[in-house]
């Protein structure tokens, strides 16, 4: 099969250019968004100085309502005519009647301002010349808020007998009375008067929208579409969709009336010039990846020549031989990856000599360990022949060689390699021990061991039980002319999950002295000289605590002895249970 020439070069080319044009989108699109954005947030600061400026005029507007019902409510006529009312003189006809002469004066300085209206306090009406009531013209609470203002005037939104007009309502405090209540000023204003489109010059998009909210937040001025729900007006969010059209919403609030003016503006408007600004992104793109490119095409040449080479060195170890790639001048990563792979095939070649030299003596380990197996076979073989032919002569004799062999293959055997026994198994080793050894003291030894049936399955490191009695039969009892007794009891420690097994001899024992230098041996190196090989098992068997239990925090070796009365060994263990074992009482010496 011919394989595809410059692989390695067209898919650098393929990664490089495929990474650099996620780049350039990456970069082109947050760079359009950011600078969308702050246009956005740019044209936003200005359409609310813009709505703070309109708002301005029309709180200009509505000073100049107040400056005109100020105007006819200190005005001499009018005082004097309500005076009157309150001092129980009736107004006459003509008297209401030259009201209208001094109305009018007024409201010819301003336009917009249909209609004043004058009450009594009783809520009867001076001017125009009918009899309807205040009551009937606005509700009882605007008469309430305008009582609490004292004088200040009162917006009280539309009118309800004319929809394009609205109504303010002003107090008329009587100078000569102790600026009490004498009556109230009704304003009627065309819905023409407040127009923050004309007021402010900036709003002359045809595509802007404007809407005047009074202190209860109902439209006062508006030239929002009648089928567009008012409840955009109150919506939190900057930008807002009209009949499909992306708007920017900007809200300005007016601290003298409570008024609010919304303005919003098309996004397409603000952002006419992002065009020319994408398309010289789109550009710079085009002309980055152009360059960048070229320079690709340099830079795979550069390593890929180098790593080409490298690949034909590394194609023999397909073939079962090693060889060194050559020396190739190229980036200071590439001629070291070349090194490396050098440097790895002289370690590799060695490592294949070296392990085939290991398979040779592992080979030969082998057969020393068969013929290392035959050697405890052929004594239990021959102690068993012993046996047989024993067995007629010397039954005793006969039951010693068994237990001889059973206590030699208790010692060599493993069950794969464990290093664990239970403690009956591990005490019927310990029997036959003191059985063989009966032989040797005859009845000067006797022994006992108390192993509760409960304990039979907890598992104990292998040997440790036999080398205590061993000690306590060769450096104990054996130096004494009294018969020697050896106990082991088995029992449940002071902690709910530890055991006790404590071996117990009357041998000589050992001086404070001796038992001091013995205690201390048993975290050296050394053994003790007077107890001819006693330091050395027992601080083997610490040792072996040591490393059998590293994370059982109450395990410990305890040695106490008399000199002349003998001495106690005491095992703190770890309960550890084989599972799944049937196991049967332990038979007293």
């Amino acid at each position: 099969m011919k394989r595809p020439k410059n692989t390695l070069r067209n898919q650098i080319l393929f990664i490089f250019a495929f990474v650099m044009l996620i780049v350039l989108i990456s970069v082109g699109a947050l760079t359009y968004s950011l600078v969308s954005e702050i246009i956005k947030d740019n044209a936003r600061g200005q359409i609310e100085q813009t709505a703070a400026q309109a708002l301005g005029r029309i709180d200009s507007q509505f000073e100049t309502i107040e400056m005109i019902t100020s105007q006819i409510s200190t005005d001499p006529a009018v005082q004097q005519l309500l005076n009157n009312e309150q001092d129980g003189i009736e107004s006459t006809f003509n008297q209401r009647q030259s009201m209208n002469e001094i109305i009018n004066s007024y409201q010819a300085f301003v336009t917009g301002l249909t209609s004043f209206e004058l009450y009594f306090s009783d809520d009867r009406r001076l001017f125009p010349l009918n009899e309807l009531p205040l009551s009937s013209r606005l509700d009882d609470e605007f008469v309430l808020e305008a009582q609490d203002a004292r004088g200040r005037l009162i917006w009280a939104g539309e009118d309800p007998l004319d929809d394009q007009s609205f109504l303010t309502i002003k107090q008329i405090t009587l100078f000569d009375q102790d600026f009490r209540s004498g009556g109230y000023l009704l304003t009627k204003v065309n819905n023409t008067y407040f127009n923050p489109s004309g007021a402010a010059e900036a709003l002359d998009n045809q595509n802007e929208f404007a809407v005047v909210l009074d202190q209860y937040n109902e439209p006062v001025v508006s030239n929002l579409p009648s089928s567009l729900s008012e409840d955009i007006l109150f919506d939190d969010q900057e930008v807002t969709i009209i009949d499909g059209e992306e708007f920017v919403r900007a809200t300005a609030q007016s601290d003298q009336t409570g008024w609010s003016l919304v303005i919003f503006t098309p996004t397409s408007s603000l952002l006419q010039g992002i065009a020319g600004i994408g398309t010289a992104i789109l550009v710079a793109g085009i002309i980055g990846l152009f360059i960048f490119m070229v320079a690709s095409i340099i830079v795979s040449n550069h390593i890929a020549k180098p790593l080409k080479h490298l690949t034909h060195a590394m194609r023999f170890g397909t073939l079962g031989a090693l060889k060194k790639s050559q020396r190739f001048s190229s980036t200071k990563e590439v001629a070291e990856l070349n090194e490396t792979y050098n440097k790895m095939v002289e370690t590799t070649n060695h490592l294949i000599k070296t392990v085939y030299e290991k398979e040779l003596l592992s080979t030969k380990a082998e057969l020393k360990a068969l013929q290392a197996q035959i050697n405890p076979h052929f004594l239990y073989n021959t102690l068993g022949a012993i046996h047989w032919t024993l067995e007629e002569r010397d039954e005793e004799m006969a039951d010693m060689i068994i237990s001889l062999s059973d206590l030699f293959r208790y010692t060599i055997a493993s069950k794969d390699g464990e290093e664990t026994v239970t403690l009956k198994e591990e005490l019927q080793h310990t029997e036959r021990y003191m059985q063989i050894m009966k032989l040797r003291f005859d009845d000067k030894l006797s022994w006992t061991i108390e192993l509760p049936e409960e304990f039979y399955s907890y598992l104990i490191p292998k040997l440790l039980v036999q080398p205590v009695i061993e000690n306590a039969l060769l450096h104990g009892i054996e130096s004494t002319d009294k018969g020697g007794d050896v106990r082991v009891i088995i029992r449940q420690a002071e902690q709910p999950t530890y055991m006790e097994i404590e071996v117990i001899d009357n041998g000589r024992g050992m001086s404070q002295d001796e038992l001091l230098e013995l205690q201390q041996s048993l975290h050296t190196s050394t053994s003790t000289p007077y107890s001819k090989g006693t330091g050395l098992a027992m601080r083997n068997l610490y040792q072996r605590l040591i490393l059998s239990y590293p994370d059982s925090a109450h395990k410990d070796l305890i040695i106490e002895s008399v000199l002349g009365e003998g001495t106690r060994v005491l095992f703190i263990l770890p309960k550890e249970e084989k599972q799944h074992e049937n196991t049967n009482r332990t038979d007293r010496g």
